[in-house]
């Protein structure tokens, strides 16, 4: 009797450190103070790597004007170094003319190479510097071209050094057979985008075959993003129905596949339809592998009827999942407030995971939208009062970004949209900002690029656009200009996407009409 009361005793004890262990980490991040945003330079749609030796890279979309009435498309680059010291923003690759959003996903490789997956016109390409001499315009490479006629890409470096990328591009109409799809679709989402994959296994060179991942008839599929776990299981999230660049199409659910060998085979979309109730449609989706293996999924509804943000969990690489659950402490944006918005989902070194959102919480004194920092302890299945990380009467927050460093510290950057009085110009005013979160964690040893990168040659023309009669490179009173039609501006966008359709739309008709007779 006495063995066993020791026994149970014990059992006790070590209970109750492991549950003190477990909200260890808790205390220790939120004792940390995310620092005040630094200002990064004009523009949106920004996204961020970290490499092994602790410099961390942004890049993002900027427009200008050199007094000739053109918005001259340009992706904007930045590193802050590992000894704290941030470059000049540097206006890295010149995509063109006329406002076309430069959406863009950064990641860097083990031999110190940056890759660059991003949209130049309506067309999907890929650039690259090394990480020594990336903020010298004359060390960027451009390369292959990923695709055509598309809008949203995200793209990482997987464990392997293998490029793994997701494009949301037009399917093209290959042969009669499918022309009747296409007519099919046009009632509903005539020409939306699909979903695919490809993968380079040589740093971005040579380019697999378009994989769809997504070939929905009725539908689009909007936000994918590509991430790896701990485990080495690739994730590929999106939202299926709406397909928001040519305004066609109805919010229809989240989808997640994976794939347990670095893309060659995927699985069959696991499918998030919240309650199931009419109207009640989840978009937003946003998902994290935890420590344990675990799957965490969150979205939203396309409805402000409900603003809650949901998660879910499953222990079993998606077969089962929890039911949905309200995140709570948070509200998020109105439904048209976040049509081209997105959630980030990580989870820390200490298993913490991260959400970030901008809403509005239950406080009485916080209850304008600003971005906060919302923490999950799944060893306690508990949810942190979310913490606010940045407010402004005058801006609001869109997109953030984060990526966890060796000290379990977190690099964080977003956008913002500038509020005019009296102005209905919604990309008026356009900044990106950065954030930091101190580690609580004793820092990973950093490890030097192989091989020693050198200086690429001078850069050449970009594909497909032809060269300005004056250099492209950043000149003496540029004036910076975001006032202007882009393709996330929803009038003149929606336009000239129109008429584009309706191209295409005359051109697939005289197409039917020939293989008819």
């Amino acid at each position: 009797m006495e063995k066993f009361s020791l026994v149970k005793f014990a059992s006790r004890i070590t209970g109750l450190l492991l549950l003190f262990i477990s909200f260890a980490p808790l205390h220790g991040q939120d004792a940390a103070v995310w620092t005040n945003p630094k200002f990064l330079g004009d523009g949106w749609w920004q996204s961020a790597a970290l490499d092994q030796e602790g410099n961390f890279h942004v890049s993002w979309y900027g427009g200008y004007s050199v007094g000739d009435k053109l918005t001259h498309d340009v992706l904007y680059y930045s590193k802050l170094s590992s000894d704290g010291v941030w470059s000049s923003p540097l206006d890295a690759v010149y995509t063109g003319d006329g406002g076309f959003t430069v959406r863009n996903a950064i990641t860097v490789t083990s031999d110190g190479m940056l890759n660059v997956a991003y949209r130049g016109g309506v067309n999907h390409y890929l650039a690259s510097a090394p990480v020594v001499g990336s903020d010298t315009a004359a060390n960027w490479k451009f390369g292959t071209q990923l695709g055509a006629d598309g809008y949203y890409l995200d793209m990482i470096a997987d464990q392997d050094d293998n490029l793994q990328l997701v494009v949301s591009e037009r399917n093209s109409i290959p042969n009669e057979d499918q022309i009747a799809e296409v007519f099919a679709e046009g009632a509903q989402c005539f020409l939306c985008f699909d979903l695919f994959y490809m993968r380079s296994e040589d740093g971005g060179a040579s380019w697999s075959d378009q994989v769809p991942l997504s070939l929905e008839v009725y539908s689009g599929s909007d936000r994918p993003q590509i991430q790896q776990g701990a485990s080495g299981r690739l994730y590929v999230t999106w939202d299926e129905g709406l397909d928001w660049y040519v305004s066609a199409g109805t919010a229809q659910d989240v989808r997640m596949v994976y794939s347990d060998d670095r893309g060659r085979t995927w699985s069959k979309p696991i499918i998030f339809t919240g309650s199931g109730q009419a109207g009640y449609n989840p978009i937003m989706g946003s998902m994290t592998e935890m420590r344990d293996g675990s799957l965490m999924m969150i979205w939203r509804y396309a409805t402000d009827f409900d603003r809650n943000i949901y998660y879910q969990i499953s222990k079993d690489v998606g077969l089962t999942w929890s039911e949905p659950a309200p995140v709570p402490g948070i509200i998020t944006r109105t439904n048209a407030a976040t049509s081209l918005d997105h959630y980030e989902l990580v989870t820390d070194r200490l298993g913490t995971v991260h959400l970030f959102a901008v809403g509005q919480t239950d406080s009485p004194t916080q209850r304008r939208d600003a971005l906060y920092d919302i923490t999950y302890v799944p060893s306690s299945e508990y949810w942190v009062q979310p913490q606010r990380i940045y407010y402004s009467a005058d801006e609001r927050p869109e997109w953030p970004e984060a990526i966890v460093g060796p000290a379990n510290d977190i690099h964080l950057v977003w956008f913002n949209r500038g509020v005019i009085p009296g102005s209905n110009c919604n990309t008026c005013i356009l900044k990106v900002y950065y954030s930091h979160l101190p580690g609580s964690m004793a820092a990973e040893p950093t490890r030097q690029f192989r091989p020693t990168i050198t200086p690429l040659p001078t850069a050449t023309v970009f594909i497909n656009i032809e060269p300005s009669s004056t250099p492209v490179p950043t000149v003496q009173n540029i004036e910076q200009n975001l006032m202007v039609s882009t393709a996330d501006n929803y009038i003149s966008q929606s336009l000239l996407g129109g008429m584009f359709l309706s191209a295409l739309f005359c051109a697939a008709v005289l197409i039917f009409i020939r293989l008819r007779r």
